[in-house]
């Protein structure tokens, strides 16, 4: 579900779609039902990012475990209503620091 990328010495996570039932394939089309969240959100351990629609039914797909302070939504790269397949780049996050409220 999640890969972590260093870019200019930030620990970046990357939230792609999982593998979220046995039979699902990289063949298989799910569509983006809802963003909980927005660009440029913060988000805390457990708060949900998206519900994707599948075939057997609506997924919700909660920050990745290995979160366990804020962070903040940098990027959502599949718009509501789109589709993504199975290891698709969902949303790019990365750890929210207090300094940088404007």
């Amino acid at each position: 579900m999640e890969r972590k990328g260093h870019e200019e010495g930030v620990s970046m996570i990357e939230v792609h779609v999982p593998k979220l039932f046995p039979t699902l394939s990289i063949r298989d089309t799910l569509t983006v039902e809802k963003w909980y969240v927005e660009e440029n959100d913060v988000v805390q351990p457990g708060d949900l990012l998206v519900s994707l629609e599948t075939p057997p039914g609506f997924f919700d797909i909660p920050t990745p475990p290995s979160i366990t302070v804020p962070h903040h939504v940098t990027q959502i790269l599949v718009a509501e209503g789109d589709q993504a397949r199975l290891g698709d780049l969902l949303i790019r996050l990365e750890p929210y620091s207090v300094n940088e409220q404007a």
